[in-house]
């Protein structure tokens, strides 16, 4: 249900190439306003926003800010947050990035998402689905990888082919880690995980109808299941 207010928020930018502001109920109405339709669905008075702001080729996002905090610090934008201070950081920020043209680049807000805030159902309910993620990973994909990647090597080729499905698992899991915040950030959540459940159902049914059952065999029989060779 969030909406982006980049347009309304990006006209408020001080001549200075600057933003301040305060995340007050008001303040989420005017905002929430500019976004038509789609801002209706949300209460001004328990929101959350959070900004995403370049300056040149670097990025940088504000914290989230509620606007029912009885004490809310407004949200401060300069160059000094944002932009390196020299080029090694520059580099590991953005190693493409021109650090000498983001220190006069404009300010630029890319993004302005206010979101409802959940109550205290949603929250124990997400808690309790992540418990129930974890007990089922633990006992299925969690282990199920690990048996499939000792067991279904041949054994002329177990230390080698280990290495490499053990490289490309770990490749894998540094490929998901680096596309989830990104993608979170461009297309939400419910994108994501519905993609990672279009994934498990890939994986149920490799495991339930391609594995074969490995339990009580030698791992002779389990080559000898793949080559297709009778039992010795």
């Amino acid at each position: 249900m969030r909406v982006d207010c980049q347009s309304a928020l990006q006209a408020t930018v001080q001549p200075g190439q600057t933003l301040s502001v305060s995340f007050t109920p008001e303040t989420a109405a005017k905002l929430l306003g500019s976004a038509g339709e789609a801002g209706k669905g949300i209460s001004s008075q328990r929101c959350s926003l959070i900004v995403i702001y370049a300056y040149g080729d670097f990025r940088a996002a504000t914290t989230a800010i509620r606007s029912d905090d009885p004490a809310p610090k407004p949200i401060k934008i300069d160059r000094d947050d944002c932009v390196p201070a020299n080029k090694v950081v520059a580099f590991f920020s953005n190693p493409f990035g021109n650090l000498n043209t983001a220190r006069t680049a404009p300010l630029v807000i890319e993004s302005a998402l206010i979101t409802p805030v959940p109550g205290a159902r949603e929250g124990w309910l997400i808690a309790l689905l992540l418990f129930a993620f974890m007990a089922f990973f633990a006992v299925g994909p969690g282990i199920c990888v690990w048996l499939a990647l000792s067991e279904l090597m041949p054994t002329r080729i177990r230390s080698n082919g280990m290495s490499i499905a053990l490289l490309i698992n770990q490749a894998i899991s540094a490929g998901i880690a680096a596309v989830f915040l990104p993608t979170v950030g461009k297309f939400g959540y419910a994108t994501m995980f519905f993609a990672f459940a279009g994934c498990t159902i890939v994986y149920f049914v490799t495991a339930t109808f391609f594995l074969p059952e490995t339990k009580g065999k030698t791992l002779e029989e389990i080559e000898a299941h793949f080559e297709g060779r009778p039992k010795a």
